[in-house]
């Protein structure tokens, strides 16, 4: 199924391009050679960067999903954004020689390489592949910002709902598979889902028991969904 404006499908974003190339050179002995550490775990809900403090190194999301935050001086703090695995975190800043711009958060468990910005910058000045991968990702995030806003100006709310409750499936579902119910873990708050579909929390709870009464899902009291996949086709 694709939205009608966006031309979307409920599929995660076809970067073949970029994950081939980081999965070969971010894995030892390449990484180590450029100045990369080991991976490290670490579990849901860890704040690895704090906003507005010096941009010193660089992240590589080998697996999970992180959420960008921002907050203003009052601490009201809005959700900037989403990234998943295969992303590198901090980038733009240390490019800048600016301060991290959001506070990133786990919100699965995640495993991470870091690198100085030092060796970071070197490691952009000489090698060229690294370098034209890095740009590609960079223009993969001004577009997929253009595509968000472009989304929430044309695409109805409930779509915008599947879409994202399809992002969470741990793995991309057969089309042929004989089960056609998949289990998703929601690590958002319903607050911080509303937020970021642009909408309001009591307008998402009509969203949710609307597509539960069509079957489309089926929330669970262990916080879990059940998604029916014949909906999200």
């Amino acid at each position: 199924m694709k939205n009608t404006c966006s031309g979307l499908p409920y599929e995660s974003d076809n970067r073949t391009w970029l994950d081939s190339f980081l999965l070969s050179f971010l894995e030892e002995p390449t990484c180590s050679t450029y100045g990369w550490g080991p991976v490290q775990i670490y579990p849901a809900y860890t704040e690895i960067i704090r906003q507005d403090t010096p941009s010193n190194a660089v992240s590589f999301l080998k697996s999970g999903e992180v959420k960008l935050t921002w907050a203003d001086q009052e601490g009201h703090e809005v959700i900037a954004g989403l990234r998943h695995q295969n992303w590198l975190i901090g980038a733009p800043s240390v490019l800048l020689g600016k301060p991290y711009s959001f506070t990133i958060t786990t919100l699965t468990q995640c495993a991470l390489r870091c690198i100085s910005a030092e060796k970071f910058l070197h490691l952009v000045h000489s090698n060229t592949d690294f370098s034209i991968h890095l740009m590609k990702l960079l223009s993969q995030e001004i577009f997929n910002h253009a595509r968000t806003l472009v989304t929430l100006g044309c695409v109805p709310a409930k779509e915008r709902l599947k879409h994202m409750l399809f992002r969470f499936l741990p793995d991309m579902p057969s089309k042929k598979g004989a089960d056609r119910q998949a289990k998703i873990i929601l690590p958002l708050k319903y607050k911080e889902l509303a937020q970021i579909l642009a909408v309001t929390p009591e307008h998402l709870s009509r969203l949710l028991k609307e597509l539960e009464t069509r079957h489309e899902i089926q929330r669970r009291k262990d916080g879990s969904i059940l998604l029916n996949l014949d909906s999200f086709q």
